[in-house]
C-alpha cells in the first residue's frame, strides 16, 4: 500500500519530489577537512530525514517530512562562537493537481527549531514555499514558484526554478534551483553516478540574541550502490566553494563575525530506503 502512493504521488502533475526517487528513509553523514592551504575549517554534518505521504480525497496528497540535522564545526583556533548546532524540522506539503492535467501546485509549511543544543527559547522558525509545476511532456516538467523563510538575520526570500528531464533511459537531470541541480546517468541495475549542486542558507539560534549563519555551495560527484531493491549505499565526494560563517545579534544582517569558512574537500556517506521509478 505505502508503495502504491509513492508510485501515485510521484507521478502527479504536482511533485514536491524534483527527482526520479523517493527516499522513505534517508540517512546522510558528511566530513569536510582542510584544503592543502589549511585555511578550509573542518566540520561534520549529519542528516536523517523521511517523506511520508497521506492520500486526500481531491487525488493531492499531504507529506509530511519529518527531518534532524547537526553541524559540528571545528572551533579551534580560538573561533569558541562556532559551537555545534541542530536543527529538527516537520515540513508539511500540500499536493494539488489542477484539471488541465498539465499544471499542478504545490504549497509547503516549514517549521523547524535551529539552535546550539536544541534550545527551544526564541528559536523558532516558520518558513514555506510554493511551486507551479508545468508538464511540458511526459520526459519534460518545469516548476517555478517562491521560497520564504524567517531567518534570524531576517526574511530570506528566495525564487525557485526546477526542472525534472527524462534524457533517455539511462540519463535524468533534476532538481529546484537555487537549492540542488542532479545529472544521473545508470550504469547498471545496481550503480548510478552522477553530479550534483547545491546551495545552503541556514541560520541558528546560539543564546537569546546571537545567530550564527552557515552558507556553503557544493560541486559533487557520487555513486549509488543498489544493496537491494530499496537499499541503496552512496558515496559522494565534493568541493565547497564560497564558503560563509556568520555571528549577528537581533533581527538584522549587520554581522559581528564575517568569516570566510574557507573552499575546500568534502566527503558524504549515505544510507537511503529508496522507491525508484
Amino acid at each position: 500500500m505505502i508503495k502504491r502512493l509513492l508510485f501515485i504521488l510521484l507521478f502527479l502533475g504536482g511533485k514536491i519530489f524534483s527527482q526520479p526517487y523517493i527516499d522513505p528513509l534517508d540517512v546522510r553523514y558528511m566530513n569536510a577537512s582542510h584544503n592543502a592551504s589549511k585555511s578550509a575549517t573542518p566540520f561534520t554534518h549529519l542528516y536523517i530525514g523521511s517523506d511520508l505521504p497521506i492520500k486526500l480525497k481531491n487525488k493531492g496528497f499531504l507529506v509530511f517530512s519529518p527531518s534532524y540535522e547537526s553541524w559540528n564545526i571545528d572551533s579551534a583556533s580560538g573561533k569558541n562562537y562556532l559551537p555545534e548546532v541542530n536543527s529538527v524540522a516537520l515540513p508539511v506539503s500540500i499536493i494539488i493537481p489542477l484539471n488541465s492535467g498539465k499544471w499542478s501546485v504545490t504549497a509547503t509549511v516549514m517549521p523547524r527549531i535551529n539552535s546550539e543544543g536544541l534550545k527551544i527559547t526564541n528559536s523558532f522558525q516558520l518558513g514555506g514555499a510554493f511551486l507551479a509545476n508545468y508538464k511540458m511532456k511526459d520526459q519534460v516538467k518545469l516548476k517555478f514558484g517562491l521560497y520564504v523563510n524567517n531567518e534570524f538575520f531576517g526574511i530570506f526570500v528566495m525564487p525557485l526554478v526546477g526542472i525534472e528531464w527524462q534524457i533517455n533511459e539511462r540519463d535524468n537531470i533534476f532538481g529546484v534551483l537555487p537549492g540542488r541541480l542532479t545529472y544521473e546517468h545508470r550504469l547498471n541495475k545496481i550503480f548510478y553516478t552522477g553530479v550534483t549542486f547545491r546551495a545552503i542558507t541556514n541560520s541558528y539560534r546560539l543564546d537569546q540574541e546571537n545567530y550564527l549563519r552557515i552558507d556553503d555551495n557544493q560541486i559533487s560527484a557520487y555513486i549509488d550502490f543498489y544493496v537491494t531493491k530499496h537499499m541503496v549505499f552512496s558515496g559522494e565526494g565534493g568541493y565547497g566553494i564560497l564558503r560563509k560563517l556568520r555571528s549577528g545579534t537581533g533581527y538584522n544582517k549587520n554581522y559581528l563575525i564575517d568569516y570566510n569558512w574557507g573552499d575546500g574537500i568534502y566527503f558524504k556517506m549515505c544510507a537511503s530506503y529508496r522507491i525508484r521509478l
